[in-house]
C-alpha cells in the first residue's frame, strides 16, 4: 500500500517535472488581443 503510493506521487512529480520541461522547450504562442482605452468618468461627466 505504502510503496504503491510512492510510485504514484513520484510519476506525479516526473510527469509534472516533464510538463515544465516540454513546456520551456516549446513555448505556447502569444495570444495577441486588442486593448480599448476606456476614460475615466469624472465628476462632471458622471450620469445624475
Amino acid at each position: 500500500m505504502r510503496t504503491t503510493l510512492l510510485i504514484v506521487v513520484l510519476l506525479g512529480i516526473v510527469a509534472a517535472g516533464l510538463g515544465v520541461l516540454v513546456l520551456g522547450l516549446f513555448p505556447p504562442a502569444p495570444h495577441t488581443a486588442l486593448v480599448q482605452k476606456t476614460v475615466p468618468l469624472t465628476p462632471h461627466a458622471a450620469p445624475h
